[in-house]
């Protein structure tokens, strides 16, 4: 059903694109230079539509097989994809694990990595800090802020689907990601330390 529902939304998503391009073509000689540049807005809109379809895929849809990669690869990788979408945040790492070569499922971290972080510096707009530590049989990612204290309501429902506490969102970030760190056996967690709003995902090492 998720497959078919995908199918269906990208191609009137591509026929509204097709449609805008035809549109910009026919009209272009009778369009100010300011009427043109709404043609590449709309585009926009559209490339939009097409990742929410994908990110509800990856919520209700069938998950990849994990791909293993070394820790550390994964998590300077997605950094790197962090600073560029959010050249303003101050985002903290801190790696302490005796193997950061450690191998692990390198989608899962890169997702639990962007959704968490940009989440919490999209709420807070303060400086954000991503713990990485040794647990027993794997290891733990904390992402820290110090935006105003979560509630009792948001703790109980932020990992649930479609729930947000920000107009213009879908609310989908934090539920992608706690189903592919619970499909590999782990655990998530949120709530509320020394004055700080605290994620906390813990996950298994994977074998070569």
């Amino acid at each position: 059903m998720v497959r078919l529902l995908r199918h269906r939304l990208l191609n009137v998503v591509s026929g509204l694109k097709s449609a805008n391009s035809l549109l910009a073509s026919e009209l272009d000689d009778r369009l100010t230079a300011r009427e043109r540049e709404y043609f590449p807005l709309m585009d926009q809109e559209y490339d939009k539509i097409s990742g929410m379809v994908g990110r509800i895929e990856a919520l209700f849809g069938i998950l990849p097989k994990p791909q293993p990669a070394p820790l550390q690869d994964a998590v300077t990788m997605v950094m790197t994809n962090l600073n560029e979408t959010f050249p303003m945040a101050e985002i903290q790492l801190d790696i302490c694990c005796e193997d950061s070569g450690q191998l692990v499922c390198g989608t899962t971290v890169e997702t639990v990595l962007l959704e968490a972080v940009g989440n919490a510096y999209e709420i807070s707009r303060k400086p954000v800090k991503v713990l990485i530590r040794d647990v027993e049989g794997g290891f733990s990612i904390r992402i820290i802020d110090q935006g105003e204290l979560l509630s009792s309501e948001v703790q109980d429902m932020a990992f649930e689907p479609f729930y947000s506490t920000r107009s213009r969102h879908l609310g989908v970030g934090l539920s992608i990601a706690r189903r592919l760190v619970e499909k590999q056996n782990g655990t998530v967690s949120i709530g509320v330390e020394n004055d700080e709003n605290v994620v906390e995902f813990i996950l298994p090492g994977m074998g070569v």
